[in-house]
């Protein structure tokens, strides 16, 4: 964390908050590396140890979140 910022190169993490409506800020990197900027969200802290212990989400919310995530990948060159 930075400046307010969440950093992460973990893609199921940014989905999964990308699903819990954290704000994804930008997105950085090159050869077939991102790095996934969000800003912090006040619980943050909560919902990375959610996704790490199996919180659930729905499942076209988090295949939505992917879908996103991947297209902005894409769209970065």
């Amino acid at each position: 964390m930075k400046n307010g910022l969440f950093f992460t190169s973990d893609i199921w993490l940014a989905a999964f908050l990308k699903a819990k409506g954290v704000k994804l800020n930008k997105i950085e990197g090159e050869n077939r590396k991102a790095v996934f900027i969000f800003d912090n969200p006040e619980n943050g802290q909560d919902l990375i140890k959610q996704f790490y212990n199996d919180s659930p989400v729905g499942i076209l919310v988090i295949k939505n979140a992917m879908s996103d995530i991947k297209s902005a990948i894409f769209n970065m060159v």
